[in-house]
């Protein structure tokens, strides 16, 4: 087995970067990089050594650190490959989402977690401002399926909250310009 101690003194420093920026935060810490099956293994060799395992969801390890007022939770199956990776802030018992990313073949994983891990823990998730195209697709599928399980969703201007309770449109309120900084989206239990 590799020890997280032999990595971070050989030669290689993709894979020194790869343990320091989300553990320790250094530089950015890009987790698309965790495509990569060589990568994901060592980052997930690495969380395991530092990281706290504080429950089961299925068949993965729920690992989770906090750097600052970020915490993080990272999906593991069996000692081998991450398969979620969650970067988000919790401020009045809401989970704000700053950062998602999950395995390619782990299709529907996060919003599982989302909704039978986090709302059952929390009162609610909200989005970031960072409306991106995937998050466009992620959120657009997540408020669908908030609004099938009965839970209340939101559109948030500012200060305003814009009660969603038929067909969600996000293109309404998603906007991949300066605009769509104003906007966020929240799911109530």
């Amino acid at each position: 087995m590799i020890k997280l101690k032999e990595i971070l003194e050989s030669d290689y420093s993709d894979m020194v970067s790869l343990f320091e920026s989300p553990l320790n935060l250094r530089k950015p810490f890009n987790p698309n990089e965790l495509d990569s099956l060589g990568k994901n293994h060592l980052f997930t060799v690495g969380t395991i050594e530092r990281a706290k395992k504080i429950d089961k969801f299925n068949e993965y390890d729920v690992y989770e650190y906090q750097v600052g007022e970020d915490k993080y939770s990272i999906l593991i199956k069996d000692d081998y490959y991450t398969h979620v990776f969650f970067k988000y802030k919790v401020v009045n018992d809401i989970v704000e989402e700053n950062l998602i990313w999950q395995f390619p073949t782990s299709i529907g994983l996060c919003r599982a977690f989302m909704f039978d891990y986090f709302l059952k823990k929390y009162d609610g998730v909200m989005s970031d401002n960072a409306h991106t195209e995937f998050g466009k697709k992620y959120w657009d599928k997540l408020l669908k399926a908030a609004l099938k399980l009965k839970y209340k969703i939101f559109a948030l201007y500012k200060n305003e909250k814009i009660p969603l309770e038929h067909e969600v449109t996000i293109e309404k309120f998603y906007f991949d310009s300066p605009k769509g900084l104003d906007y966020k989206f929240l799911i109530l239990k």
